[in-house]
């Protein structure tokens, strides 16, 4: 595959040394690769000189947050940043945010270089660097973009957003709209296994699980325990509720048995009885919209046009819907958490391993690792 032969050119030709990834969570600090499907313009691997730690890793520079930084290690040696696009993509546009640090911009000059054949032509200068850097740069095509820092002392590079236009449409960041949303379990442990995230197949009810499926949250104590009936569940962001089953009446054993055989046997094409049992809907505007299932309650004077503030009480955690709930017990008790963008689920068509990263960018307001 092209996007690799170039992914590793860079690398070998960049590393004179090769040693194990940084990783903060699930994304590369210094190497990685980003394909969130139709939610991002195009695919694109990433790769920096150094980062000084995890946490300050090159991901920062893609996720259309102006506040969190890639910072490189110090040192006298030449900083760079990479993105690679696999196959050519058209440009005419740069823009990088170079913040203040340590009462000065870390960054005095720069160079907008691209791959040509196996080196590096630099198609732009600028020694006169401000927060907000943008270019209007000559149409071209090119597949691999470097951010070239030279140096002469010994310090760090401290960079907030690249990002590589095409007139007004950003190729390689993530949509702030899925970007700085809260945990909607407060001190919840993110799923690990893949059939709990969207995407896997759900042969008792010959579907596709949507969501993500919350089992556990850890205590202050740092003691991680299985979710109840009384844990508190929060609005992820600011939004409207656009469905809240305040008149929710459970199913009895014999009708879920019913509807689960049904639903196995058919297919489901409408659904009569909600195997997600007592539900809330928030709509956060920009064509996102969560979806909170299998509650044991829902907040007192919450309704269908309610307006909900970010980390705000919405319910509590249950198993409505399950066969649990059917049987009178306690059985199964989790959140199923769905995310929705312009009419379909978050995770469609983007593998596990791709899923983890998308979801750290997501939820990236409670600064939860995947």
């Amino acid at each position: 595959m092209r996007f690799r032969f170039f992914f590793f050119l860079v690398i070998a030709a960049t590393f004179s040394v090769l040693s194990a990834p940084k990783t903060y969570g699930s994304l590369g600090s210094e190497v990685d690769y980003l394909d969130f499907g139709k939610l991002t313009v195009a695919p694109f691997s990433y790769s920096v000189s150094s980062s000084f730690d995890e946490e300050y890793g090159a991901f920062n520079l893609f996720d259309t947050n102006p506040q969190t930084h890639w910072y490189s290690a110090s040192s006298t040696k030449p900083d760079w940043i990479i993105v690679d696009f696999g196959t050519k993509r058209l440009i005419n546009g740069i823009e990088l945010v170079v913040p203040v640090f340590r009462g000065k911009r870390s960054v005095s000059e720069y160079e907008v270089q691209v791959l040509y054949q196996e080196s590096w032509k630099t198609i732009l200068k600028n020694d006169r660097v401000e927060l907000n850097n943008f270019h209007r740069i000559p149409p071209m095509d090119a597949s691999v973009v470097r951010i070239f820092f030279p140096k002469n002392e010994d310090k760090s590079s401290v960079v907030s957003e690249f990002r590589i236009l095409l007139n007004d449409t950003c190729l390689n960041s993530v949509p702030k709209r899925v970007t700085g949303y809260l945990y909607p379990v407060i001190g919840g442990v993110l799923p690990q296994k893949d059939f709990q995230l969207p995407g896997a197949p759900r042969d008792y009810r010959n579907g596709v699980h949507k969501g993500l499926d919350i089992y556990y949250k850890k205590e202050k104590d740092g003691t991680v325990r299985n979710l109840k009936f009384s844990d508190p569940l929060v609005a992820p962001a600011d939004g409207t509720i656009v469905r809240a089953d305040v008149e929710y009446s459970p199913m009895t054993l014999p009708e879920y048995q019913y509807h689960s055989s049904q639903a196995q046997k058919n297919g489901v094409t409408y659904v009569e009885k909600d195997f997600g049992g007592r539900q809330i809907w928030i709509d956060h505007g920009n064509g996102v919209m969560t979806s909170f299932n299998h509650l044991s309650s829902i907040k007192a004077g919450l309704k269908e046009g309610s307006r909900v503030k970010a980390g705000e009480t919405i319910g509590t955690a249950g198993n409505s819907g399950l066969i649990g709930e059917a049987k009178g017990t306690d059985e199964n008790t989790h959140l199923h958490f769905e995310i929705w963008v312009d009419g379909e689920y978050l995770g469609a068509g983007i593998s596990g391993t791709q899923m983890r990263k998308l979801l750290q960018f997501f939820f990236s307001g409670s600064g939860l690792l995947y």
